[in-house]
């Protein structure tokens, strides 16, 4: 016998995983148990955060004397513009093409983020959950 499981709320018993006829020469038994619980925000960031962290130690040791501009006095008195003032990996205003968030434009989020149930715009904790991952979440990562 083969044992099979399979995470589902709504069935129990046996199934053939075979469209056709006849059943396999072994009996398989299947094993459903309750979906598994989406993992959360909090558990998501502590297994990347060590990731990211190192990758930032090993880009700073690389590049530490690397120039990125050059700042006049009249760039500051004038509000920083134009002014590289902190590294900002979320998002990016593009003249041309508007926002990207995570590289994603606002038409491809409105696309891949969750919505509610009815709804039409994405949730906004599926946006929370992808600035701060850098990936699309699901529904239940989003509601977790």
């Amino acid at each position: 016998m083969i044992a099979v499981r399979a995470y589902s709320s709504k069935y129990t018993g046996l199934v053939s995983p075979y469209p056709f006829s006849p059943p396999p020469p072994f009996p398989l038994s299947v094993t459903y148990s309750p979906t598994p619980p989406p993992q959360s925000l909090k558990t998501r960031l502590a297994e990347k955060i060590p990731e990211k962290a190192e990758e930032i130690k090993k880009f700073k040791a690389e590049h530490k004397d690397t120039v990125i501009g050059q700042v006049t006095i009249d760039q500051a008195y004038g509000g920083m513009r134009d002014i590289k003032g902190l590294v900002c990996e979320t998002s990016l205003l593009d003249s041309q093409e508007g926002i990207r968030f995570q590289g994603y434009s606002i038409p491809e989020l409105q696309k891949a983020l969750p919505k509610a149930p009815g709804g039409e715009e994405p949730l906004p904790e599926g946006l929370f959950w992808l600035l701060l991952t850098g990936e699309v979440p699901t529904y239940e990562q989003a509601n977790a």
